[in-house]
């Protein structure tokens, strides 16, 4: 039966389809005689889609039920109008809170999952969603945020961490916003299934044995399964979690997939976790230069990852990410601020120390493209820790 086309400016809530609509050939908009709702249509005109398809058609019209306010919810309405001139709050929120209001959902997805509860998945869309709105604001800011020091449990960082870095890379390569939403999601949750792995090989401090390793293996399965089933998710943002250690030459698990048989989408997320991966500090190990991450990645291009893919991460991250600490020909040291594309060895930096060992106060910027000065060597996240460490004790001691 032939797909029929309907325009979204003529849809209306509470339609009710015998066949299932579909935004596009991975993803249904609405499942059959399930009514459509009001919030499936905004979702639809924000993601910038104009038409929809089914090969059913329209069975009834239920009229949308209006939920009565509460005075208590009238009331809250009202507060934050007059207090932020009509807008949402939500709308308001900086980079760092949305980047920790990210790990606690990571956190609240996998502990309400591991105790078999489920997870209302409009809450994850509408955690990535306002984000992406983020990252078009300053691209920068949010690499400078995700990829910084962070307390709390390594998983849960580490899904915020690839969802930021995953949707940067996905708007190099100029997905629409509705794959943009799949992708975060799928980044997001990409390491659910390790909820289903047991906790003392999960967190174990020293060498796995082969069968441990093995065990960890699983929890690709385990989290398409997840995915699926206990949150609903379309097989696109599922096979995130399933294909994000297949490598591109075919030597990756599970399936050993290779080349195009692996999702751009999974594809996207490899390169970002292992990134993420080795510049984090893991409770076995102390954290690899974000340099070296890089270069590593960059010599395994064609082999495990997708060189096309590798091209829009590098674009965003360059070989001195934003972040990073480095110290300048002239024993300057400084954190990475902003990356040059065209000139990667020539980014932007804050400095942190003047070229005469002396801590520096207040903001000086230095455009090493502008510049006769040039990266001497990259240094550890520890010495920045160390010079804040050092200027509190300062600080309490006067």
């Amino acid at each position: 039966m032939e797909m029929n086309k309907l325009l979204v400016n003529e849809l209306k809530p509470g339609m009710v389809f015998d066949k299932p609509v579909y935004i596009d050939m991975n993803n249904i908009l609405v499942a059959p005689m399930v009514p459509l709702k009001d919030e499936d249509i905004k979702r639809l005109i924000k993601w910038g889609i104009e038409e929809v398809e089914t090969e059913g058609t329209v069975v009834r019209h239920e009229e949308p039920e209006k939920k009565k306010e509460s005075i208590t919810e009238q009331v809250k309405k009202l507060t934050s109008m007059m207090t932020t001139g009509g807008e949402s709050p939500e709308t308001e929120k900086p980079i760092e809170k949305r980047y920790e209001d990210l790990v606690h959902l990571v956190e609240d997805v996998f502990t309400k999952v591991r105790n078999g509860a489920g997870y209302d998945k409009e809450k994850i869309f509408s955690a990535v969603s306002p984000l992406i709105d983020e990252i078009k604001k300053d691209k920068n800011r949010a690499i400078e945020v995700c990829t910084g020091d962070h307390e709390g449990k390594y998983l849960y960082t580490l899904g915020a961490t690839v969802c930021v870095l995953s949707l940067i890379t996905g708007r190099s390569l100029k997905y629409p916003e509705h794959k943009l939403i799949a992708l975060g999601t799928g980044a997001l949750l990409h390491d659910i299934g390790m909820v289903r792995v047991p906790g003392y090989i999960a967190e174990k401090k020293s060498k796995l044995t082969p069968d441990e390793y093995n065990r960890i293996k699983t929890h690709t399965i385990y989290g398409y399964r997840l995915m699926m089933k206990e949150l609903d998710l379309s097989n696109e943002v599922a096979s995130i979690a399933l294909q994000h250690h297949e490598a591109y030459d075919g030597t990756g698990y599970p399936r050993k997939l290779s080349g195009k048989a692996i999702t751009d989408f999974a594809k996207i997320v490899a390169i970002c976790d292992v990134f993420v991966a080795m510049t984090r500090v893991r409770s076995y190990r102390d954290e690899h230069l974000s340099y070296n991450a890089m270069k590593t990645i960059l010599s395994e291009a064609n082999r495990k990852y997708d060189p096309v893919i590798i091209k829009a991460f590098l674009s965003n991250m360059a070989i001195y990410p934003v972040g990073s600490i480095v110290q300048l020909s002239n024993s300057v040291i400084g954190r990475v601020v902003s990356a040059n594309p065209n000139q990667p060895l020539k980014p932007t930096i804050s400095v942190l120390v003047d070229e005469f060992g002396d801590k520096v106060s207040g903001e000086k910027i230095i455009d090493l493209s502008k510049e006769s000065l040039f990266i001497k060597k990259p240094l550890s996240k520890s010495f920045a820790r160390q010079l804040e460490s050092d200027e509190s004790e300062g600080q309490e001691g006067d």
